[in-house]
């Protein structure tokens, strides 16, 4: 990531902010601790006690988070003066790891704030961005075939999440191989799966659209949460009508959480045991809306609007079929070093299970079966191996040598 003014604006609101949410958290264990009994006490808590946190407390709370806020705006405001140097980047060119991180763990706080270290959804390769208009991609993309094959990452991950130990990356294979161009997606990663599908399915339009040539195929493989925004994106252009469905041939889920991630159920829970107790409660500081979808793998708005954050909920929500006319495939890694292995049966991929990942249960396979060739189960793998293993790498190229079936079907 580029140290810019626009990015050190980013840290400096996101640090006070930071301090302020500190602030208030303390307020309210000791306002909690000075109005309660201790939970072991049977007699009520002494009177005099009682004016612990009384009207003093209250205005030394609110004077510390007023210097806090009038030093934060300070900063800004000091470095918005300064601004950036002539011909400095707007934004980031490449999320750092660190940054990319953050967007996972708060990114829609990030957004909703305006705070300029949210990642903004964006089509790249390895060194550019790219910009969806036809003039754009004709000079950044000089040597462009007609088959596209788009990667998304997950969770807290960028693009650059694809080449890890020097290995080739998985597009770049796709593309010496296949024939295919390869373009990358960087999300924020933080907000709803629904709001980042939604976005993918018109960002796709205008990519196919303006892409050099007519498009004879395209292709989605997802990893992890990116496989999620994929069946997002496919729902909701579905719905819209998008015209790049046309083109969609191929669907690749790479450990992805179709059931859910047995990670953020424990999450959930915990996130619960804390707010039982009013002494616990304030250090239950919740969770991206991002990270809460992957507890039972959330797809549209409808899953989880009208549900309060952190309340215990069933999963109800109404399958979503898999795109028709196109060929899904699924795979899924486990520590197991053998399909009897009960430590890959309980553990999976360490983040998510092997049931979740092939998508036994997705809606739509019970009338229009997955073929088990299109299921994949890599045993001595974590989650992340999934991302360069030359194994899995492999396999994917020869999924994608199959041919897709237009006729409707969900193959």
């Amino acid at each position: 990531m580029s140290v810019t003014i626009r990015s050190l604006r980013g840290v400096g609101r996101l640090a006070f902010d930071g301090l302020g949410g500190l602030t208030s958290v303390v307020e309210q264990m000791h306002e909690t601790i000075a109005r309660r009994p201790a939970p072991w006490s049977r007699s009520s808590a002494d009177p005099r006690a009682t004016h612990a946190h009384g009207p003093i407390a209250v205005a030394v709370y609110a004077a510390i988070r007023g210097v806090e806020a009038v030093l934060g705006e300070g900063l800004d405001r000091s470095l918005a003066v300064l601004g950036d140097a002539p011909g400095a980047p707007r934004r980031a060119d490449v999320p750092t790891a660190a940054v990319a991180a953050l967007n996972g763990v708060c990114g829609d706080y990030l957004e909703d704030t305006g705070n300029p270290l949210a990642i903004p959804m964006t089509f790249t390769t390895p060194g550019h961005e790219l910009e969806p208009t036809p003039d754009a991609l004709a000079r950044t993309l000089s040597g462009a075939s007609a088959r596209i094959v788009l990667l998304v990452h997950g969770l807290g991950l960028s693009e650059h999440c694809w080449r890890r130990r020097g290995r080739p990356w998985l597009g770049e294979r796709l593309r010496d191989e296949r024939g295919f161009t390869p373009v990358y997606l960087r999300y924020n990663t933080g907000r709803h799966v629904s709001t980042n599908g939604r976005e993918l399915a018109e960002a796709l339009e205008r990519l196919v659209a303006a892409w050099p040539m007519p498009v004879s195929s395209l292709v989605l493989v997802g990893h992890s949460m990116g496989g999620l925004v994929i069946r997002s994106a496919c729902r909701y252009g579905e719905q819209e009508g998008r015209a790049w469905l046309d083109r969609l041939t191929h669907a690749v889920y790479l450990g992805t959480p179709h059931h859910g991630s047995p990670l953020e159920k424990g999450g959930h829970l915990l996130d619960r045991l804390l707010r039982i107790s009013p002494y616990s409660a304030p250090l239950a500081l919740g969770r991206s809306a991002g990270i809460r979808d992957l507890r039972h793998g959330d797809l549209l708005d409808e899953d989880w609007q009208g549900r309060e954050a952190g309340r215990p909920a069933p999963d109800s929500r109404p399958p979503v079929p898999l795109a028709v006319g196109v060929e899904h495939c699924f795979a899924a890694a486990t520590i197991g070093q053998r399909p009897s292995d009960l430590r890959g049966r309980l553990l999976g991929d360490l983040l998510v299970r092997a049931g979740s990942a092939v998508g036994t249960r997705v809606a739509g396979s019970e009338t229009a079966p997955v073929r088990s060739e299109r299921r994949r189960i890599f045993h001595s793998m974590n989650h992340f191996d999934l991302l360069d293993h030359p194994a899995v790498q492999r396999q994917v190229v020869e999924w994608l040598d199959s041919a897709p079936p237009r006729g409707g079907a969900v193959r």
